[in-house]
């Protein structure tokens, strides 16, 4: 079968692996749509150890999706459709993949293989805001519109969030944040955000502040933006080593923090679960997120594409 390598920083393969068996309680699975998520380029855009290239076949990838074709489980039979979540090995970029019940989510028989995909990143939005309790009526500010800052615009909104500003460089995604709900948006390159969300929420700052950003930098505007008692929802992953965070500011407004990394949580499927079944139930539309579709043996463009991040990009889906 084919499979996804990177072999040096910003260089991918395909290659070419055996298919594993399916052991006792396992399934395989014929995946059919992958996507790229920022997390894949912390290990696709920056050097790794050089003795560690190349990098073990399918990583990195950990948004996936296909069907059973062997089953050596009885709760999970061949041909019922599935997102496969490797967690954090970020193995899933291959044509085939052994999974293990408690890491696979499962959909319904019909439509769009790559749209369905879209529940992964959105169950992960789900579960943060579960942890993170009520927000209708409250002020929010959200670093980043890319796939999951626009998730969480969109589901803020639906949960009755009170005024929601959305914070991002790239223009395009700051028009579908206004087309999600967003009441305000700031693109940082033209004015100071910090300065903005302040004066908009009478000068005491968001009730909730999301980092979705990834950018080095991102926790130290959180702090900023934050109102006294504040809530921080922390997010995205920098990609960069060196991070900075205003310590003292956080302690000094007596912010609480809150991590929200699903795939350490005690049940990783059950929030991507839940996505599948609010959006099989007509809850929501996540097509939008979708910006381009390749061919598996297109990866090596698809992914050096997510690196660039351009080209209006909100994510991309490789079709196998």
């Amino acid at each position: 079968m084919k499979a996804i390598q990177v072999t040096g920083p910003r260089r991918l393969v395909l290659t070419d692996v055996p298919v594993s068996e399916p052991s006792d309680g396992e399934v395989l699975v014929k995946l059919e749509a992958l996507s790229v998520c920022g997390t894949d380029m912390m290990v696709y855009r920056h050097p790794q150890p050089e003795e560690s290239y190349p990098l073990g076949p399918g990583t990195p990838c950990h948004e996936c999706a296909g069907t059973i074709v062997q089953s050596r489980s009885a709760e999970w039979p061949e041909g019922r459709r599935v997102i496969y979540l490797p967690a954090l090995n970020l193995n899933g970029g291959a044509e085939y993949v052994v999974a293990q019940p408690e890491t696979l989510v499962s959909l319904p028989g019909e439509g769009d293989m790559g749209e369905w995909l879209m529940c992964q990143p959105w169950g992960t939005v789900l579960y943060a805001l579960e942890r993170t309790g009520p927000v209708a009526g409250k002020n929010v500010a959200v670093l980043g519109q890319g796939c999951i800052g626009l998730l969480f615009t969109m589901t803020l909104k639906q949960m009755g969030a009170r005024k929601v500003i959305a914070i991002d460089p790239h223009d395009h995604r700051l028009e579908m944040s206004r087309k999600l709900g967003a009441d305000l948006t700031i693109n940082p390159l033209r004015a100071g955000p910090e300065k903005v969300v302040r004066e908009v929420f009478g000068n005491q700052g968001a009730d909730l502040v999301v980092e979705a950003s990834g950018d080095a930098g991102a926790l130290d505007q959180c702090v900023a933006m934050a109102r006294m008692y504040g809530t921080l929802v922390l997010f995205g992953i920098p990609e960069e080593k060196e991070v900075t965070f205003d310590y003292l500011g956080a302690i000094s407004k007596q912010l609480t923090m809150i991590g929200t990394v699903s795939a350490t949580c005690e049940a990783p499927a059950r929030p991507i679960q839940q996505a599948v079944d609010l959006r099989a139930n007509g809850e929501a539309d996540l097509s939008w997120l979708i910006t381009h579709r390749f061919g598996f043996d297109e990866a090596p463009t698809g992914y050096e594409l997510y690196a660039g991040r351009e080209d209006g990009l909100i994510k991309l889906v490789l079709e196998i």
